[in-house]
Parts: C-alpha cells; sequence; structure tokens
C-alpha cells in the first residue's frame, strides 16, 4: 500500500515533466544561488499578441517548441512576439521561493502567470509601459517574486511584447537573498560608474571654458551620450530618469543614442589627430563616415517612433548597426597611422578604442553571460577606462600642443629681440655718426663763420644780431650732439648724465624738472643704460612738446630685482587714442628689447609712466 502511494505521487509530480520533456527540478541538495533557466523553457512565436485563454488551448500548446540551449537568446529585429513556458518541480517539503528575472534588451513589457491545471494566477505586469512603482518587483529589469509549495510542480508562462526593436533575451532563477546582495552591488557599482562617466564629462566641459578648445567640448557630448546609452542599455532610465512610459520608451532610441555618440567620437578623433591631412582618404574617410552616422541615427530616431513595417524598421537598424561597426576599424587605423606618423598623443586613443572595443565584442558575443545578466560586465568596464584614457589623453594633448606653443613663443620673441637688437644698435650707430657730424662738421662750420664774420666790417648793431645767432645755432648744434650721444657717456654713471641734463634744460626751458634717482645702484651694461638714457630723453621730449606743463618728475627708483622709471607731469594729458605716436613706439620698441614693462595713466590733471625694466642675470 506504501509502495503504491508513493508510486502515484511520483507520477504526480513527473506528470507535467512529461508533457512538456522539460523541468526545473528543486531538491534538497545546495542549489547555486541563480540558475540560466533558458534551455527549460518552450517557446511560441506569434504574428500578433495571443490572449492567455488561447494558449492553453491544446492547438496552442502544440506549437511550442524548445528554446535554445544559451545562457543568452539571440533573436534580432525580428516582428514576432512570444510566449515561453517552464516548470518548476519541488520536490522539497518545504516552500521555495525564487525571482524570476528577464534580462536583455528590447523587452517592452511581460506579464507572467502561474499555475496548474485550471488554476492560474497572474503575478504582474512589468515594463517601460507601467510606471516603475507598481512593478511587481522594484528592479530596473523585468522581475517577478515565484513561489512554489513543497512537494509541487507549478507551470508558469511568460508573454514578452518585444516587438518593433532589436531583441535579446535571458530567463533566470535567483535566490531572494542572492538576489538583493546583487541588487546592492549592481546599484553601487554602477553609481560609481555613472558617476565617473558625469565627472569625466563635467571635466572636458570645464576644459573647454578654460582652454577655449571645441575637442572637449564634443568629448563632453560623447561622454553624455554614452553615459545616457548606459542608463538604457541597464533599463535605469526608467526607474531615475522618468522614462517609464510608452512615449518615453519611443522617444528615446538606444540605436540613435549610439548612433549619435559614435558620430561624436569620430569628431573628436578628427580633432584629436592632428596629423592627418585634410585633403587626405583617411580625415575625408572620417568625415564621411561620420555624417553617414549623424543622419541614419535622426532617422533611427523616426523610425523607433513611428514604428512602421518591420521590414523598414530592420534596413535602418542594419545599416546603422554596420555603419557603426566600420567606424571603430576606421578610428583604429587612423589612429596606427598617426601614431606611425609620430604623433604620439595618439596612442591614448588607440588604447581607450581598444579597450572599449573589447569589451563591446565581449558583449557582442556573449562572453560571460553572468555579466550580461548580472551587470557591470566588460562593457561597462572598458567604457569607463575608455573614457579615463582619452580624457587623460586630452589633458596630455593639450600640455604637449602647450608645451609647443611656448616652445614656439620662445623662440618669436628671441628672434623678435635679435632684430629689435639690430635694430637699436643701427639706430646708435647712425645716431653716433649724427652726433659726430654735427659736432665736429656743423659746429666747426658755424665757428669758422662767426670768425668770418668777425672780420667783416660791419655796423656794431648787425654784427651782435649775427653772432648772436651763431651763437645759438652752435649752442642748440652742440645740444643736439650732446643728447645723441654725451661725450663722456662711456665715463659718466647714467644718474650724473641726467642730472647735468635736468639741470641744463632747467636753465633753458619753461618746465621744471625734478630729477631723483633712490634705492641701491645695480650696475648696467652700457648698452642697456644708453637705451634708458634713449627712453628718457622721448619722455622728456614729449613733456616739452605736447604736456603744457609747468612741473615734472623723472625718478630712477633701484630695486632688488628691477630698475623702476617714472616720469610724471602737471599737463593736459593725452587720450588713450593718442599713445601710439611715433614717440611713443619708439619707447615701446626698446622697453620690448629691454624686456620691460609699460604703465601709463593719463587724465587732465597730467599723465604719469612708469617703465619696470629686469636686470639681466648672467
Amino acid at each position: 500500500m506504501v509502495l503504491q502511494k508513493q508510486i502515484a505521487l511520483l507520477i504526480f509530480i513527473l506528470l507535467p515533466v512529461i508533457n512538456y520533456a522539460q523541468s526545473v527540478i528543486i531538491n534538497d541538495t545546495t542549489v547555486p544561488p541563480y540558475i540560466f533557466i533558458n534551455k527549460f523553457t518552450s517557446s511560441l512565436q506569434t504574428t500578433e499578441l495571443i490572449p492567455f485563454d488561447s494558449i492553453l488551448q491544446a492547438s496552442s500548446q502544440k506549437k511550442f517548441l524548445a528554446t535554445e540551449n544559451t545562457p543568452v537568446i539571440f533573436k534580432g529585429y525580428t516582428p514576432y512576439y512570444y510566449w515561453y513556458r517552464f516548470v518548476i518541480s519541488n520536490h522539497t517539503r518545504s516552500t521555495k521561493n525564487f525571482i524570476l528575472l528577464l534580462g536583455g534588451l528590447g523587452i517592452r513589457s511581460s506579464e507572467t502567470w502561474q499555475g496548474k491545471n485550471k488554476n492560474w494566477i497572474s503575478l504582474g505586469k512589468s515594463g517601460y509601459q507601467y510606471p516603475f512603482a507598481k512593478r511587481p518587483y522594484a528592479y530596473v529589469h523585468h522581475a517577478f517574486p515565484v513561489c512554489v509549495a513543497g512537494l509541487n510542480t507549478d507551470t508558469f508562462y511568460i508573454t514578452v511584447n518585444d516587438s518593433h526593436t532589436y531583441k535579446v533575451e535571458s530567463f533566470v532563477l535567483a535566490e531572494p537573498g542572492y538576489m538583493k546582495k546583487f541588487e546592492h552591488r549592481f546599484y553601487f557599482s554602477f553609481g560609481i560608474i555613472t558617476g565617473l562617466l558625469f565627472l569625466f564629462a563635467i571635466l572636458n566641459l570645464y576644459l573647454y571654458f578654460s582652454v577655449k578648445e571645441k575637442i572637449h567640448l564634443y568629448y563632453c557630448l560623447y561622454t553624455a551620450a554614452m553615459l545616457f546609452f548606459l542608463l538604457k542599455n541597464e533599463g535605469l532610465d526608467g526607474e531615475f530618469l522618468g522614462l517609464d512610459s510608452a512615449v518615453g520608451y519611443r522617444s528615446t532610441c538606444m540605436a540613435g543614442v549610439a548612433g549619435l555618440a559614435v558620430g561624436l567620437l569620430l569628431h573628436v578623433v578628427q580633432l584629436f589627430l592632428i596629423n592627418l591631412r585634410k585633403a587626405g582618404i583617411l580625415f575625408k574617410a572620417l568625415s564621411f563616415m561620420k555624417w553617414f552616422i549623424f543622419i541614419a541615427a535622426i532617422i533611427q530616431f523616426i523610425v523607433f517612433y513611428m514604428q512602421p513595417a518591420n521590414i523598414i524598421e530592420w534596413f535602418v537598424y542594419e545599416v546603422a548597426n554596420k555603419t557603426g561597426l566600420l567606424a571603430f576599424p576606421l578610428i583604429l587605423i587612423s589612429c596606427i597611422y598617426s601614431t606611425l606618423k609620430g604623433y604620439k598623443p595618439a596612442l591614448f586613443l588607440l588604447a581607450g578604442i581598444t579597450l572599449f572595443l573589447a569589451g563591446g565584442i565581449a558583449r557582442s558575443l556573449f562572453i560571460g553571460a553572468k555579466g550580461f545578466i548580472f551587470p557591470p560586465s566588460l562593457f561597462e568596464i572598458g567604457l569607463v577606462a575608455e573614457v579615463f584614457i582619452i580624457s587623460f589623453g586630452l589633458m596630455y594633448r593639450y600640455n604637449q600642443y602647450k608645451k609647443e606653443k611656448e616652445h614656439f613663443k620662445k623662440e618669436l620673441e628671441l628672434q623678435q629681440i635679435e632684430v629689435g637688437k639690430q635694430l637699436l644698435l643701427t639706430q646708435e650707430a647712425e645716431q653716433k655718426r649724427i652726433a659726430q657730424d654735427l659736432h665736429d662738421e656743423l659746429g666747426g662750420s658755424l665757428g669758422a663763420l662767426k670768425m668770418t664774420l668777425q672780420s667783416f666790417n660791419l655796423p656794431d648793431e648787425q654784427a651782435n644780431t649775427l653772432n648772436r645767432l651763431v651763437d645759438t645755432a652752435s649752442s642748440n648744434t652742440r645740444n643736439i650732439a650732446h643728447n645723441l650721444m654725451p661725450p663722456e657717456f662711456e665715463n659718466t654713471s647714467l644718474e650724473e648724465l641726467l642730472d647735468k641734463f635736468y639741470q641744463r634744460v632747467n636753465t633753458e626751458g619753461v618746465i621744471n624738472f625734478h630729477f631723483l634717482s633712490t634705492g641701491t645702484t645695480h650696475r648696467l651694461n652700457k648698452q642697456d643704460e644708453l637705451i634708458i638714457y634713449r627712453i628718457i630723453m622721448e619722455l622728456t621730449n614729449n613733456i616739452i612738446k605736447h604736456a603744457g606743463a609747468t612741473e615734472a618728475t623723472i625718478q630712477l627708483i633701484y630695486y632688488e630685482t628691477y630698475l623702476e622709471l617714472m616720469a610724471e607731469d602737471n599737463g593736459k594729458g593725452f587720450a588713450e587714442k593718442k599713445s601710439d605716436g611715433i614717440g611713443l613706439k619708439s619707447i615701446k620698441s626698446r622697453i620690448d628689447y629691454l624686456r620691460g614693462k609699460l604703465n601709463i595713466d593719463s587724465a587732465n590733471r597730467g599723465t604719469t609712466i612708469m617703465i619696470q625694466v629686469p636686470y639681466k642675470t648672467t
């Protein structure tokens, strides 16, 4: 009698298994925390949504076929709807609880039923068309709590609406405790990943505003696009971005976002690889690919929202997808070519893209199915590594560009200084010759003229007038020659020369000049002293001719590292637009040669000019 009961119980348990030829068996032995159940499911493919009552009919039951024995089921861009069926046989006496997890891409909505014979209950509905808060299990992917009583065999049906989209599916039964631990790990790791991507986006935006290079703006946009793609890829957009609606889902096509990201990446590559000739084949190929992908992405958004015939959706997706895949070999070839041509920063771009491609290939080939259903996977890790390396490469590229720019700037400055030096030396030589000619020839001629006039028997009044004119001309000639090149310049300090000069000016003019020299005198070479002397002469000449002043002060202030020249007057000043006269241009050119700084403060009450000249170091 006992044996008959045991046989009857065994038949009752195995009956669903015999009917469906597959089941998930739960016994007292240790079971893993999760199990992929694709191989335990059978599926029904339809061209339209079929209600649950129709699925239970015998005609529909016969159409269920075994599902692929792979952890991840790839379906592509098909026009079909799907029903899935699997059985759980609990051979233990205790009730078992699980979380049925529907992972993958393209699942718009789903509903799960549980029961046996005629007793069926819905475990709830999940998907983009339902608010996140109303899902049967609060998780980014479709998930349903499952409970199977002891010594029971329950059948489960899942309807999946994944029409008008690219489909990849995977079914997992997870132990609730493990699921909770995984959820904490998932949200924590993706919090770090999204935080890093957001940080790099902000960093590149900051670099754009600080260094004014558009490449940082475009890489910021690329990083933001990839961040949004990642959020959609993992279903986080419905939970955190408020896109848990049919309109929100259709308005944000994941393939379109990916296309925009790839197009932006191609543009960044063009800006990054500065040694690619714009007329070259690679640059033109990158441009063509970039604009083609941008256009394809826009069409993707339109098609995904409008939901036309499946053949149109499939064609648009395949063209965009294949073009996007071709973009990466083109980027790698461009980076390798640029590197071989001696542009070292291209290595950063090459390394970043290679890591990202490695993660993308691993995801495409479903290498590591656990990472696919329980991310982060190599794809997310590769994306973060790519953004980090390329962001670092952008900063390295900028630093290298900055160093090269500074190097060229220094070379240009040295060339300008050398040209200025030669020009000043030429001017000094010419002024010295003119001073010598004025002193020797014109001065001598005026002296001879005076002697000749004295030999004539002229009336006293005429003689005195002519003698005064000749004396004035001789004095002016001597002063001009002295100002051009003081005869005692080589053996007299700059301060002594200027002091004697202003004593003489005060006896001849109407402006009262004050000359001051303070601080510990630093010995300057005679060439620099001569240039400073010329600057002061030009400043003095400007005050006498244009200032309309009655008082003026000229100061030499010796500081520890530089000499400061200050010229102040109480004249009428001058407008800023008049500060580019020949005199001031001459002063500025000499200051530039001395590597000094010029500051002019002019108003109605006078003018103050300050010049700082650093001492030359050995």
